[in-house]
């Protein structure tokens, strides 16, 4: 029976190793980076979509995924624990593929590879050769003075009779993808910070006169001054705006006018304004007198059986485990005239008060109250203050937004460094030709950069002065006559492009 032998300066690596060398390869896998970027779109596009009338359209042509449509509407997908933690992934993903990068991106920083060849130096797209020359320590020496006042960092090998020399400018822009990558990371943190801890009150209703807490812990209330509201000739409204203050512990903090696509933000907090309406002022006190509720009702965010075409509201009074419905007179009478069963005038409003102790089939007892009156329902005394305009906003709260801001500034930091700092490489070779003499060829690291190309130009130009010789360039170039342009090409076609490659001297 044959036995296995176990080599011997081979390692065993334990179950821990294993298993982090296996999820570091996740993190650092593309095929999963593309699953997870193809997950978070897919989600991303469910929760925009949730907000519009697609998913009705698809109840309402197939009929069997009403089930399915009504779970959509009802999920909120970025306060979602799913979308928080693949966020969190795609960040984890991002950090580990940046931190594995950084050895190797370190090396060539730090230790770059000065050998070369001749080969790789006259395939370049862009490749310059001077000489003959006295000596090759003079003509290093020479290259290397010009390189230096370019400010290049310079360094060179020598093996045998031929010296290698490597020049780069800007090496530590290289890092500038490191705070572009962060942003991406901070990008993620703060959509994962916003799911979590921000949130949206798309209809937040203030009566002129009041005020009313955002709550969700932030000690924050805002106060309607007064509302103001201007319409055109044919009745609709040209401009509405709000005058608000708010208030933080109860101080007021900031102030300010806000109208639609004007909001007015306070730290991470921003209002909106979103629409208006009509309120009813009520009074309502118990039979001892002692006040039960003082405030306005927003009309027109409900809508009542009794009178589907009026504005209607609804006051909640948890005390009594009861509501009183308000509903105000019919804005357009002309517009389905049966609707309006109530028949109530400009000035009067219809109470109705009804309690969870009513019995099931008992009318709820309801009265008319015109403006300055009181009306007595179930021992409470309701009076109808007078009509006030409300404004309804819009007050969404994002504690996020600081790390995109930073995220921002790194963001556009990190790309500046890269494209205004670019990392620029020149290698060579200067070795002695067959009669003896000193011969040198450069070409830059600038495969598809045509403004590092200039810079080599720009480069061989001086080294050539500094020779006393021509260096033979070959250099990439449209290969086309001026014949074949026009007047406002002629003045471009100097610059240099693919693909074609053509030998030129001096």
């Amino acid at each position: 029976m044959a036995q296995a032998t176990a080599q011997p300066g081979v390692a065993r690596r334990s179950v821990a190793e294993i298993v982090v060398d296996r999820i570091w390869r996740f993190f650092c896998s593309v095929r999963a980076a593309v699953y997870e970027i193809a997950a978070l779109g897919v989600l991303v596009l469910i929760g925009t979509l949730r907000g519009s009338s697609v998913p009705e359209w698809i109840a309402r042509g197939l009929p069997f995924t009403q089930g399915l449509v009504d779970r959509w509407y009802s999920w909120d997908v970025f306060h979602s624990l799913t979308f928080i933690l693949l966020l969190t992934l795609i960040s984890v993903a991002i950090a580990i593929c940046t931190i594995n990068r950084f050895p190797g991106m370190w090396r060539t920083i730090a230790h770059p590879t000065v050998t070369t060849s001749q080969g790789f130096l006259r395939n370049a797209d862009v490749n310059a050769e001077f000489g003959p020359g006295s000596t090759t320590d003079d003509t290093v020496a020479q290259v290397v003075t010009v390189l230096e006042r370019r400010r290049y960092r310079v360094l060179t090998e020598k093996h045998g009779q031929s010296t290698h020399v490597y020049a780069d400018r800007f090496r530590f822009a290289k890092l500038g993808t490191y705070p572009f990558h962060l942003a991406l990371i901070l990008i993620l943190v703060g959509g994962i910070v916003g799911a979590r801890y921000g949130f949206r009150e798309n209809e937040f209703v203030i009566p002129e006169g009041e005020s009313r807490e955002v709550g969700h812990g932030t000690g924050v209330s805002i106060g309607l001054v007064d509302f103001r509201d201007t319409y055109r000739e044919n009745g609709t409204p040209l401009e509405y705006r709000s005058n608000l203050v708010i208030y933080k512990d109860g101080e007021p903090v900031k102030d300010g006018e806000i109208i639609v696509n004007h909001p007015m933000s306070y730290r991470n907090m921003t209002i909106y304004q979103t629409s208006f309406g009509q309120a009813a002022t009520l009074l309502i006190a118990d039979s001892e007198g002692r006040t039960v509720y003082e405030g306005s009702v927003p009309l027109g965010i409900f809508q009542s059986r009794l009178n589907p075409d009026a504005p209607a509201g609804v006051l909640e009074l948890p005390p009594l485990n009861a509501a009183i419905h308000v509903i105000g007179p019919d804005n357009d009478p002309a517009n389905q005239p049966e609707l309006d069963t109530l028949g109530l005038r400009s000035g009067e409003m219809f109470v109705q008060f009804r309690s969870a102790d009513l019995a099931a089939g008992v009318m709820p007892p309801s009265a008319v109250v015109g403006q300055g009156e009181t009306v007595n329902l179930e021992g409470l005394n309701i009076t109808f203050v007078r009509e006030r305009q409300y404004t309804l906003l819009q007050v969404a709260n994002n504690p996020g937004m600081p790390i995109f801001w930073t995220a921002a500034f790194l963001l556009v930091g990190g790309l500046g460094v890269v494209f205004y700092f670019p990392h620029r490489r020149i290698r060579g070779i200067v070795d002695l030709g067959a009669d003896g003499r000193a011969r040198a060829l450069f070409a830059p690291l600038a495969k598809r950069d045509w403004s590092g190309q200039r810079d080599f130009l720009r480069f061989t130009e001086a080294v050539g002065h500094a020779l006393g010789t021509q260096p033979n360039v070959k250099q990439a170039r449209y290969d086309q006559s001026e014949e074949e342009l026009g007047d406002e090409d002629r003045s471009t076609s100097e610059k240099p492009r693919p693909p074609a490659l053509i030998e030129s001297t001096g």
